[in-house]
């Protein structure tokens, strides 16, 4: 080694200062994802602490330290291999990839696991504990994703793979965000239009000033001339700060275990599609030139899911999409060094004093158009005319989301639908069963049904009645259409005989198909 060379990370005369890493891009970078990042951290207090009145000790105390926990531990890693990259290649211009905690899924972790197992038992820290499990499962399906992730993605149509994600995004990011905008539209429907803008206009309205930035402070400032905010909610803020440090939490993930199995049929397909949305994420920078390996980014992607839930955190973490978008923008890795600083002011219950600032309704513009992006994005990656299978998927995800709503409604009202009598919505023409049948094991079905109609699409009637006989599989032990796992439920005999018939007759089309091919 040569004497003179005192920096240790040098290769080949690059040398890679602490600076090195930065860039002006950097600060764009680290407000667009950081605007990202907070907008899940509100939604998580404004439904959990602030709608659902969980204890603070609960929220404050325990979920968003272990958020900051796994998120600063992935923020170091990913810092660490657009580092490494660097080194190997010898330049300085790598972009580390985006990375926090799953958009899709703090939306259905929160509406669809750790809320209604809340109000079934009125007991927070076990919803918690369900939710912990959750994810502490989710980040081993994740990195099962570094080894079948490229068998899946040559066996299963591309057309398929993502399109329940791109509906989840749709429904529970966006259709989501959208109601609660214009529940205030004085204060964030100026906002909302202003990010529309930026899908087209990729510079700072006003120089040296972020986008991301300017919209928050446009929502910020209409909050506060407007009433909406002020002194008192900070006042409220600043008395719940304090140090919040993360813990283990070995022994509520096995308690939450006991309880995961009616959610499987969600975890498991979000899941999966997470790892395949790493795995495009890691696809893309490639084109723009870093690459990096595939298989170990999602394999972190997973452990730092793991590290996440057993600090507390029951929302597993992902790479985001929009690594292009900060490489154009010349951001480099130092961005993600710059977001454990947000992380690290979680620790001290900053994030309810920043939620004071800057109201809920704000924030949600910019889950509303990171749905719309994914949306975009898978899209835009499909031939036309496999658009069909999009919108498939989009119905067992509505489903799901409408009887979400009812439940949140009637539940103010200590009441259900089913305290009414389904036979009284069948009689006045509500077809009440057939939401409940679509939303139960929603993402599995939206993911099966994508997978049919893309084979479908390709004239591919084997694989076609191989993707109906697994519906008619998962039917037979309540997987999907039903609320909970059992062996033959009587109410899925149906779905179980319809899919089998579909299956046969795929199957009659493709002996036919073949028959037909001319030697």
């Amino acid at each position: 080694m040569n004497k003179n060379n005192k920096n240790p990370c040098s290769l080949n005369g690059l040398k890679f200062g602490f600076a090195e890493h930065f860039s002006s891009g950097d600060i764009e970078a680290f407000f667009g994802v950081f605007a990202d990042v907070f907008s899940k951290i509100s939604v998580i207090i404004g439904v959990l602490l602030f709608g659902e009145k969980m204890p603070k000790e609960l929220v404050l105390g325990r979920i968003l330290p272990g958020i900051a926990a796994g998120s600063i531990l992935g923020c170091l890693i990913y810092f660490w291999e657009a580092h490494k990259l660097g080194i190997k290649e010898n330049r300085k211009d790598v972009t580390a990839l985006p990375f926090g905690v799953s958009s899709t899924h703090v939306f259905t972790w929160l509406f669809i696991i750790i809320v209604p197992v809340y109000r079934q038992t009125g007991d927070a820290y076990f919803a918690w504990q369900v939710g912990l499990a959750s994810c502490f499962c989710g980040g081993f399906v994740e990195i099962a994703g570094g080894f079948i992730a490229r068998p899946i993605k040559k066996f299963l149509p591309q057309a398929a793979l993502l399109s329940n994600m791109a509906a989840a995004s749709l429904i529970w990011l966006s259709f989501n965000s959208m109601t609660a905008i214009f529940s205030k539209p004085l204060i964030a429907v100026l906002p909302l239009f202003m990010a529309f803008l930026t899908l087209s206009w990729h510079k700072n309205f006003i120089r040296f000033i972020p986008n991301s930035a300017l919209i928050l402070l446009a929502g910020s400032l209409a909050a506060w001339l407007s009433g909406v905010s002020g002194a008192a909610q900070v006042q409220e803020a600043v008395n719940d700060t304090g140090l919040y440090l993360p813990s283990l939490y070995i022994k509520d993930i096995f308690l939450g275990l006991n309880r995961i199995t009616p959610y499987l049929s969600t975890i498991i397909p979000l899941q999966i599609a997470n790892f395949l949305v790493t795995m495009q994420a890691v696809e893309s920078a490639e084109t723009v030139g870093d690459a990096f390996n595939m298989r170990e980014t999602m394999i972190k992607d997973g452990i730092t899911s793991i590290v996440s839930a057993l600090f507390g955190s029951p929302f597993p973490t992902t790479v985001y999409y929009g690594h292009t978008g900060w490489k154009r923008s010349g951001a480099r890795s130092g961005y993600m060094l710059l977001l454990i600083l947000p992380y690290t002011a979680m620790f001290f219950g900053a994030s309810l004093l920043l939620s004071a600032v800057i109201p809920f309704e704000v924030i949600m513009v910019f889950l509303l158009t990171v749905g719309i992006t994914v949306a975009m994005k898978v899209q835009n990656d499909l031939p036309h005319d496999y658009s069909a299978v999009i919108y498939v998927s989009l119905f067992p995800i509505m489903a799901q989301y409408i009887t979400s709503l009812l439940d949140s409604v009637l539940h103010f009202f200590n009441s259900s639908i089913f305290s009414y009598g389904l036979e009284k919505f069948d009689a006045g023409g509500t077809a009440i069963r057939g939401l409940f049948y679509l939303s139960n094991g929603a993402f599995a079905s939206s993911f099966m049904y994508s997978v049919w109609i893309a084979y479908i699409l390709q004239k591919n009637y084997l694989r076609a009645a191989t993707a109906a006989f697994l519906l008619a599989v998962l039917s037979s032990v309540g997987f999907i259409h039903q609320p909970s796992l059992s062996w033959l439920p009587k109410d899925n005999i149906k779905f179980v005989s319809v899919y089998l018939l579909i299956g046969i007759f795929c199957f009659i089309l493709y002996k036919k198909n073949k028959s037909e091919i001319p030697l």
